[in-house]
């Protein structure tokens, strides 16, 4: 499962795992969110939780490999995305031989009810009996800040061009204040499940795909075939740097630098930081 962040490029993670051979990861099914679902007398009892909950995920991540953001340019119903995650060649929506993986992609969902019943994941383990992974994706934190902005203000096609930066000191605050929200949680997931969770800053995906992959299909117990590499390697392209689009008062951009520094996974970070 993974945690993080909205805009945090956990859905271009999450698109080249599904793609391996071995693994289903949904395009964001809300697991958390559902999970009562699969609490009814009639599963329970029946001892079918985890096929329904696979079922499902399973048929999501076929849906967007068919018709959504995982779909081919002819069939993506989603013609008015600014995203594509489609990988020729590779087995989005499918698998090979078995699933040795299945999860889901809704970082920031999961992330925040864990938050409010850590419980939950083990209950999840229980059901499932078989062992969670967690992945935590990142982003420099003042890209993320803004693009959250921009997207509560309807302002990121405007931010798209050379124009003027956009300012509203307000909203910017709000996404400062929810985006440290969200860091406190991952962070204390972190300390939680410790070696279950893994750290993948999304720029390495882009700057070093195949150790950033090797190191992401050990995390999971998977191969890593150079076939797969080098197909997921054709998608990559830098993630946009939106801290630029926007107008930060200097008291926000060194509030943002103080509170980064409680966060050992955003220490690299930095207004000025160019890893692209």
């Amino acid at each position: 499962m993974f945690i993080g962040y909205r805009r945090s490029c956990h859905s271009l993670v999450a698109a080249i795992l599904d793609a391996h051979p071995e693994i289903i990861i949904s395009h964001g099914y809300k697991v958390m969110a559902k999970w009562e679902k699969y609490q009814s007398p009639e599963l329970t009892q029946k001892n079918l939780q985890k096929y329904c909950l696979f079922y499902d995920l399973h048929h999501y991540s076929l849906e967007h490999a068919m018709f959504k953001k995982r779909a081919g340019a002819d069939r993506n119903l989603e013609i008015e995305s600014n995203y594509n995650y489609h990988i020729p060649g590779l087995w989005q929506g499918g698998y090979k031989n078995r699933i040795k993986v299945i999860g889901d992609r809704k970082g920031r969902d999961t992330a925040l009810a864990l938050t409010n019943k850590m419980s939950v994941l083990e209950e999840i383990r229980q059901v499932v009996q078989v062992p969670i992974k967690l992945i935590h994706v990142t982003r420099n934190p003042f890209d993320n800040i803004a693009t959250m902005m921009l997207r509560a203000t309807g302002s990121r096609d405007a931010a798209r061009g050379e124009g003027p930066k956009i300012e509203n000191t307000e909203e910017l605050d709000r996404a400062i204040e929810g985006y440290f929200e969200l860091a406190a949680a991952n962070q204390r997931i972190k300390q939680r499940y410790k070696d279950a969770v893994i750290d993948i800053p999304g720029q390495e995906m882009v700057l070093r795909p195949k150790e950033t992959l090797h190191k992401l299909c050990q995390h999971l117990g998977v191969t890593c075939s150079k076939d797969y590499v080098e197909k997921c390697r054709k998608i990559l392209k830098a993630p946009s740097v939106t801290r630029d689009k926007v107008l930060w008062t200097k008291e926000q951009t060194e509030r943002v630098t103080t509170m980064m520094k409680d966060y050992p996974f955003l220490v690299e970070y930095s207004f000025d930081e160019r890893s692209v």
